[in-house]
């Protein structure tokens, strides 16, 4: 079993499920600002956050895509057309 910290959790990642759910946490973290780290150079002070947004939410998209297969759920429905004369 091999495991994977994220956001300080330690995850199997060998279950995208479990995954997902701590990248969702992690991403909640990102955008309430808790991840922020903040540094001061005498009277300057700066705070920043080390996290690409758009990344991490495309590692959600596949890891919630490898969960739904893995659970049999459909993610994504195909809708059939056909024209009439």
């Amino acid at each position: 079993m091999d495991t994977v910290e994220i956001n300080g959790v330690q995850v199997d990642f060998d279950d995208p499920c479990a995954v997902a759910k701590a990248l969702r946490k992690a991403e909640l973290a990102i955008v309430t600002g808790s991840g922020v780290a903040t540094t001061r150079f005498g009277d300057d002070e700066v705070r920043w956050h080390a996290g690409n947004l758009a990344r991490l939410r495309e590692l959600i998209s596949q890891y919630e895509g490898q969960c739904a297969a893995k659970t049999g759920k459909r993610v994504r429905f195909a809708k059939r057309m056909r024209f009439v004369r």
